[in-house]
């Protein structure tokens, strides 16, 4: 049995980390820069037959840590710089024309790796329609829709193929413009896609799995309230994919989403919100200037802190004791119109800090990014691309979830666990048609399921209104223990 169990823990640790090396190599900037992370050193190879991955830039490598695909948001391209098989203008053509063929938007592509060699990308983008309303009459600037692109890298003899185009999972829609992210379900499989929707806290939920895509629904939040122009803005899961945090500057208040996130089954709770500090846009002792723009955010490797990243300025909360620090302002001078955008954490566990407009051919980098206050090292324009010519601009990291994330448990597992039964975990009235009080685990997060094992949702709230349920039975867990409850 022992032996067993070594060789499932073999697997599973080799499998984590071949996925690990799918984030390896890195496309970006103007001129479609390659940054290659393989063992642990970071390595410029040049210019690439890439073009304009400044905004919405994605790609992914496969197991080996060998590039596989490239986009800029409007196309897809295999390693060798070509269009992969009906893989071109990936949007509709009104918008692909005005926007010269690329996108500078944040987070408006991503790619999911399935089972079998085969792949999803994502894109949220804007109707003809919606586009001309836009610009030129209302001035509703929301996406309407989200698209999604299958590539079966099996066809053509493993050059892959584009074997489903531009598939609506929303239509008619008003989504954030930015602040998408995907988070590895808890089976180590499928995926979650997050996508924030309108000007209120809402999140839209999608699950991709290797035959289907479902559509699960918002999850509505009363606050914050982003504002309409989101041309900047990022969403991120932590290092284990149990906490979730977006930002826009769309009314530029610096303010900050957080929430637990389920990754078996895709639920939002506990939010919170949070607001960056007011920072000058040239220096600390300029406070005619100030700057609230909060452009992009990451947790730390080690979840203790999130670094949210303004137009001109980065700092580091701690989750600990609720304070910001100011790392860093602008990292090059004033009058190059250099901001910061978009913030990753790479294969190296390093954070990097992409850039838009300005002269840099750099990108910065926080180099002990799990350290709290100045020892987090600022390294500003320490990624370098200097060498390689006059329209290396660096842009911004790629659009990545985290793919080397694994397996987790997922309760319930089975028709017989779900009868687990504890005397530690008191709940009462039980019977009731009212509500459920749990006595003794005041502030833990609980969760309620139906007979069926499905969660139906999960608060830290001690008290659980169950007046629109139907009678019959339940179950409530908490830290691993359950209590069967019944409503009548």
């Amino acid at each position: 049995m022992r032996t067993i169990l070594i060789a499932i823990f073999i697997l599973h640790y080799s499998l984590i980390f071949s996925q690990a090396k799918r984030s390896y190599n890195w496309v970006t900037g103007y001129s479609g820069n390659m940054v290659n992370f393989e063992n642990g050193i970071v390595t410029i190879q040049g210019l690439s037959p890439y073009k304009y991955f400044t905004g919405g830039n994605s790609c992914i490598s496969d197991n080996d840590g060998n590039l596989i695909f490239a986009r800029n948001g409007f196309y897809v391209f295999y390693k060798i710089g070509a269009y992969i098989d009906n893989g071109d203008t990936l949007v509709p053509h009104y918008y692909y024309n005005v926007q010269s063929w690329s996108s500078f938007l944040s987070q408006t592509s991503i790619f999911l790796p399935m089972d079998n060699n085969m792949y999803y990308f994502v894109t949220p983008t804007f109707s003809d329609l919606r586009y001309d309303d836009c610009h030129n009459q209302n001035g509703n600037c929301y996406f309407d829709l989200l698209l999604y692109n299958t590539i079966d890298m099996n066809a053509n003899g493993g050059a892959g193929k584009v074997v489903n185009r531009m598939i609506p999972l929303m239509q008619n829609a008003n989504l954030r413009k930015t602040q998408m992210m995907a988070c590895r379900h808890g089976n180590g499989k499928d995926w979650w896609l997050l996508k924030n929707e309108g000007d209120y806290g809402d999140v839209h939920t999608f699950l991709f799995t290797h035959d289907s895509v479902y559509d699960k629904g918002v999850q509505s939040f009363f606050q914050p309230t982003w504002g309409v122009e989101d041309i900047r803005g990022q969403s991120t899961f932590n290092s284990d994919g149990s906490r979730f945090a977006t930002t826009s500057h769309g009314s530029s208040t610096g303010l900050v989403f957080l929430a637990d996130f389920d990754r078996c089954y895709g639920i939002l709770s506990s939010p919170s919100v949070i607001q960056m500090p007011w920072g000058s846009q040239h220096n600390p002792n300029d406070t005619t200037l100030m700057d609230r723009l909060s452009v992009g955010l990451t947790f730390s490797p080690n979840n203790k802190f999130l670094y949210v990243i303004s137009y001109t300025n980065v700092y580091q909360y701690d989750f600990q004791d609720s304070t910001w620090f100011h790392v860093a302002g602008l990292d090059t001078l004033a009058n190059a119109a250099q901001g910061y955008e978009t913030a990753y954490i790479g294969p190296d566990n390093k954070i990097y800090i992409g850039n838009f407009g300005g002269l840099s051919k750099q990108m910065s980098r926080i180099d002990n990014p799990d350290v709290k206050g100045a020892g987090c090292n600022f390294c500003p324009r320490c990624l370098r691309l200097d060498s390689l010519g006059a329209n290396a601009y660096v842009g911004t990291p790629p659009c990545m979830p985290n793919y080397g994330l694994g397996a987790k448990v997922c309760w319930p597992l089975n028709s017989s666990e779900i009868s687990v039964v504890s005397s530690e975990l008191v709940v009462y009235p039980n019977p009731s048609s009212t509500v459920f009080i749990i006595k003794n685990k005041q502030g833990r997060k609980k969760e309620f399921f139906n007979v069926l094992g499905e969660l139906l949702f999960s608060t830290k709230e001690d008290e659980i209104n169950i007046r629109h349920y139907a009678r019959g039975v339940y179950y409530i867990r908490c830290e691993g223990e359950s209590k069967k409850v019944i409503i009548d």
